[in-house]
């Protein structure tokens, strides 16, 4: 019985040690939450608000709740604070960080003093340094060559080629030419995707193709163009961070991941090969003046040698990318959110009619509006601003303090507003909430409501804070509302837009279907976009 006495010992040894180890794991647990928590309240002060993980973490985008926090709690989040900066607290996992819902703000962290933290670009350099990730010199450099391209004569062109492929889309589609007779169309979102992906491959990389032409790498290729940018663009964090072996497991989506992602890469290296031997070919690089050249001829020429400004080949596929998914999807994401807004607010479909009807008789051609129409279409403008006030595809960004420094601050006490100087440390982040930016009632009052009048007087680029402020407003700005202003004129002149209900649905379901529920991967887009359009 003795090695039974000695196995009861041993076991109460183990036991003993289990429980001091487990306790002593406990306490260094606590006593790091403890100096995390001084640190927190040093850097930060009280928290206004805790979430079990960083929004803008891994574990934030991956179980939750991620960036769609700031749409869901978009009426709440900012309700009686005091001022329009305030402070996010993880209590499992991530880093704190300030969150704002200032125009203000915003315009100065996009200034000196502050850049984009490396962990918030990875994914966008997945293809290589572009103009959304470079920082400082680097983005400068970016912003040089590719400025030129986006020029008077390219929004022509955009315009010209919007109008082309809505007659292409109406003569292939089916779309109804007899007065009252109807099209539904499941998701708006993928004919908008269509029309966009249309327009930047013609006026962005000189690509002509029809609105019903598919295009492949290869011919035996199983996805097109358009499959591969979305499956791309929608699951970027995956292709970024898991391991290659992820992607090779037997499993269908993970396979048409890696099918998109390889069948990209070879379209970039054959798309860039042929434009460079296209150029060289036809002397288009020292011949053709500096304002006609599209964005890919651009970055082609600036890895010549010989330029003074000079980028790489990664880079080149990195903006090729970038222009394809940001120069398509933002502008399909809004239109889309745009039809079915005026789908509940007819009066505002009108208003576009008359406006469009008018523009016509000074600037068209064969029943075809001309570029010239494009400053007199301010409510159409207005319409799709609107629409991404309300849903902008770019609805958060993320700063990093490089250096000491006071933020001002909109604050308000006793309904008086002032400004708030705030200290920021080295290192602190912020997230530029454009949600809530879009949303706050001091900006935009009745922020609910799609009111297109409110844009009406504005004349300042300034006050389009979704393409962002100051120095990183988008380039590809003007570009965006031409394309979108073209299409929207043209289909509110020929069709009035009706929301698709489901059998049974009411109109205020389909209200809290479409218009509520959101999905946000690279991107914000709606999860459905149904409407039916009658042919005036």
């Amino acid at each position: 019985m003795d090695w039974i006495s000695s196995l009861n010992s041993q076991g109460s040894s183990a036991n003993v040690w289990t429980a001091t180890a487990v306790v002593t794991c406990l306490a260094l647990f606590q006593l790091f939450r403890y100096k995390q928590q001084q640190r927190f309240l040093r850097e930060y002060g009280e928290a206004d608000h805790e979430l079990p993980f960083s929004t803008i973490s891994i574990w934030g985008l991956t179980i939750g709740p991620g960036i769609e926090y700031h749409w869901k709690e978009r009426f709440k989040l900012y309700k009686n604070n005091e001022k329009e900066l305030l402070v996010l607290r993880p209590k499992v996992f991530g880093d704190p960080y300030f969150f704002t819902n200032s125009p203000e703000v915003l315009r100065q962290v996009n200034g000196q003093g502050w850049d984009k933290p490396e962990w918030g670009v990875e994914a966008m350099r997945f293809w290589g340094e572009n103009l959304v990730s470079a920082k400082g010199e680097t983005w400068k450099r970016h912003r040089r060559i590719l400025q030129p391209a986006f020029n008077s004569k390219t929004y022509e062109m955009v315009w010209n080629e919007s109008n082309r492929f809505y007659r292409e889309m109406i003569a292939t589609g089916n779309w109804p030419h007899q007065s009252g007779s109807t099209i539904d169309i499941t998701n708006a979102q993928k004919m908008t995707g269509r029309f966009t992906l249309c327009v930047i491959l013609s006026c962005g990389f000189g690509i002509k193709l029809g609105w019903d032409e598919k295009v492949h790498v290869k011919k035996d290729d199983p996805l097109t163009l358009d499959d591969g940018i979305h499956l791309q663009g929608s699951n970027i964090l995956l292709v970024t961070y898991a391991p290659r072996w992820i992607l090779n497991l037997p499993f269908k989506k993970l396979r048409f991941i890696r099918v998109a992602t390889d069948m990209m890469r070879s379209w970039f290296k054959t798309s860039l090969a042929e434009k460079r031997a296209l150029t060289e070919r036809e002397g288009a690089l020292s011949t053709q003046p500096l304002g006609g050249k599209d964005i890919f001829t651009r970055l082609v020429q600036a890895s010549d040698e010989s330029e003074k400004v000079q980028i790489s080949e990664s880079e080149i596929i990195g903006n090729t990318w970038v222009f394809f998914f940001a120069g398509h999807e933002t502008a399909a994401t809004v239109l889309a959110a745009c039809f079915c807004l005026l789908a509940v607010n007819k009066e505002e479909q009108e208003i576009i009619h008359r406006e469009v009807h008018e523009a016509m008789k000074q600037n068209s051609d064969d029943d075809e509006l001309r570029f010239e129409a494009y400053e007199s279409l301010i409510k159409t403008r207005a319409a799709f601003v609107e629409a991404l006030r309300m849903m902008p595809p770019g609805n958060f960004m993320v700063r990093e303090a490089v250096e000491d420094t006071i933020l001002q601050v909109p604050s308000f006490e006793n309904g008086i507003e002032s400004k708030k100087s705030v200290p920021i440390r080295k290192g602190a982040v912020i997230g530029i909430d454009i949600v809530g930016i879009q949303y706050n009632p001091r900006i935009y009052p009745e922020p609910e409501k799609f009111k297109p009048s409110r844009w009406y007087g504005v004349t300042s680029d300034e006050a389009y804070s979704a393409f962002s402020l100051g120095n990183r407003v988008c380039i590809g700005k003007k570009f965006a509302l031409t394309e979108s202003v073209c299409f929207l004129a043209n289909v509110m002149r020929d069709y009035t837009v009706e929301p698709l209900l489901k059998p049974g649905e009411t109109l205020d379901s389909w209200k809290d279907r479409v218009l509520n529920e959101t999905k946000c991967e690279l991107t914000m887009t709606l999860v459905s976009s149904p409407v039916t359009f009658r042919r005036r």
